[in-house]
């Protein structure tokens, strides 16, 4: 069958036309080929089996001129027989309707010339046998509609020529059989054209079918190629999303260890201290009063030493600040520990859940560290935190030496920060170039998921 282009509007049939255009009328035609050579094949072995067999009639009706009758009769037989062992050649598709068209010619042709041959009072019994060929060319021989018409317009004249001429047939006779070898004709026509126009339409709509199969293969084709697409996406964000678990975990396991190691090397070892000298100030009141007050302002000092030493270690797992005054004066009052200039833009900022206002303290402050290590000397550092839409943005910004950010070889501080952006479904952007500064941007969803909310002071600058 025929392939069609998915391009260009879609064939159709007319009531005045039975042809397509260009290529598809080769098409079609081998199609009607293909669908219809058994049936042709079987025609032509009725057709020679009923021709053959009618001669017994000639007998009964035409004795006298029975031997010329079957001398048509076995003309015809061989051409059909002919036709037969022809159809089983590769020569036949080419010539299959025109060879066909003049079979029918052949048979209608071979009855006329028996009206003509028999008696006039005989003849015109074998005019029921044209009435045969009508039907059976139309319709069990496949022959297309133009085809067969084109053969009974011959069959006709001919009849009517030998009987009009010929056998001069009575004139009430002649008309009677006319009218119902016209209609005959008339019939086998609309049902020759309604046959062709199903098996037309048939071809259209087979045609049809086979091209939005083919066009359903290639969106499948491209259905699988995205989705395996997706599937690889899924699977690397799955990699990624577990990596950046195992750092977290990591990390979170090393901070614990390290506040443990400053409790116990700073605060805890001044506590005891103090609690040493408290013991000391007290056996030193009973016997010096002022060296006792002189001792405890020293241990005032400690003490306030020891509590500044606390606040800082705490200041490094959640600022209180940032609690209390939130994002605006929390960035304001770190900013003040750096060594370059630093402008904070974080003006009408409302407070928002804690993840996410430790998730962008943390993410600027250690892009404000990474802009001290590398930046140089002279640089300035502008923060500019603002919200937008469902989302809070920050960017840290510098006119620094910058770098190449290429996407590779970033140090363990942007990976830090793209992973507590992850985990709340954030995202960081690097933008670096030698010699033009360095800007770090994120962006945190104000309404993050309950799944996805986990706590990030773990991971320290």
């Amino acid at each position: 069958m025929a392939q069609a282009s998915s391009a260009g509007p879609q064939p159709r049939l007319t009531l005045r036309r039975l042809r397509f255009d260009g290529d598809l009328e080769d098409a079609f035609g081998k199609y009607c080929f293909d669908h219809s050579l058994q049936f042709v094949r079987f025609a032509l072995v009725l057709c020679i089996l009923l021709y053959a067999l009618f001669g017994v009639l000639d007998v009964i009706i035409v004795p006298e001129v029975a031997p010329q009758i079957w001398t048509i009769r076995f003309v015809v037989v061989c051409l059909t027989a002919a036709m037969l062992v022809l159809s089983f050649s590769g020569r036949f598709e080419p010539v299959m309707q025109p060879a066909l068209s003049v079979l029918a010619m052949v048979l209608g042709l071979g009855i006329v010339a028996m009206i003509a041959i028999a008696d006039a009072s005989d003849g015109h019994l074998y005019y029921a046998g044209l009435l045969l060929v009508v039907p059976f060319s139309y319709t069990l021989m496949q022959l297309r509609f133009t085809y067969a018409t084109r053969a009974f317009v011959v069959i006709l004249l001919a009849y009517e020529v030998v009987a009009i001429w010929v056998k001069r047939t009575p004139t009430e006779i002649l008309v009677n059989n006319n009218f119902f070898l016209i209609a005959s004709v008339t019939i086998g026509m609309l049902a020759g054209y309604t046959i062709e126009r199903g098996v037309r339409t048939d071809f259209l709509q087979r045609r049809l079918i086979e091209q939005q199969r083919e066009e359903l293969a290639r969106h499948n084709v491209h259905l699988d190629s995205a989705l395996q697409a997706s599937l690889e996406e899924v699977c690397r964000q799955a990699d990624e999303l577990q990596a950046s678990r195992a750092r977290i975990v990591a990390a979170g396991d090393a901070e614990r260890r390290r506040i443990e190691r400053n409790l116990h090397d700073g605060a805890q070892q001044h506590l005891v201290g103090l609690s040493i000298k408290m013991r000391l100030a007290s056996e030193l009141a009973d016997e010096d009063v002022d060296a006792a007050k002189t001792f405890l302002d020293e241990l005032r000092q400690e003490l306030q030493d020891a509590v500044q030493e606390l606040r800082s270690l705490a200041h490094g797992i959640y600022p209180p600040l940032l609690m209390e005054a939130g994002l605006e004066k929390a960035l304001s009052a770190a900013v003040g520990r750096s060594p370059l200039p630093v402008t904070v833009e974080a003006d009408s900022l409302r407070r928002y859940p804690t993840e996410v206002e430790a998730t962008v303290y943390f993410c600027c402050l250690e892009a404000l560290q990474n802009a001290s290590k590398h930046a140089g000397e002279g640089a300035t550092v502008t923060i500019r935190v603002h919200e937008d839409g469902q989302a809070l943005l920050f960017e840290v910004v510098d006119d620094g030496a910058g770098f190449e950010a290429d996407g590779t070889g970033l140090g363990a501080g942007f990976v830090n920060m793209s992973d507590r952006l992850g985990a709340i479904g954030g995202s960081l952007n690097v933008d670096s170039a030698p010699g033009r500064g360095t800007a770090i941007r994120g962006t945190v969803p104000i309404h993050a998921a309950a799944g996805e909310r986990t706590t990030l002071s773990s991971l320290q600058l």
